[in-house]
């Protein structure tokens, strides 16, 4: 660990000040992206490429379809945040709770995906 970060040390629990509130909604938003991104990859390892007969579906095509446009519509939605409190100096621990919560809901839908039949 390097001199300047054990000397500033994240006290998440008691932040105060909004650089230390950004840098801990920060690591909040990074632990939850990895989540995603270890489901996404567990889902789309379980889904097969095709199903059917005569004309077999392809529901891991689709699911990387689905996940690409997820990532650009969360973007554009948590812009729209980012915009709104662009005058404020919350503006980035909105849109870090505006990515995080995407992100924690798009792992509940993912996990619910790979339930289906």
């Amino acid at each position: 660990m390097s001199a300047a970060s054990s000397a500033h040390a994240l006290d998440c629990a008691n932040a105060v000040s909004t650089v230390d509130m950004n840098d801990c909604a920060a690591q909040e938003q990074q632990q939850v992206e990895k989540q995603l991104n270890e489901v996404y990859r567990r889902v789309l390892a379980a889904t097969p490429a095709k199903v059917g007969g005569a004309k077999p579906a392809k529901p891991k095509d689709s699911l990387v379809a689905a996940q690409r446009l997820w990532v650009k519509f969360r973007e554009a939605d948590c812009k729209a945040v980012l915009d709104l409190w662009s005058e404020g100096s919350i503006r980035n621990l909105q849109y870090l709770g505006c990515m995080r919560d995407h992100a924690q809901l798009r792992i509940k839908q993912l996990e619910a995906f790979k339930t289906q039949p």
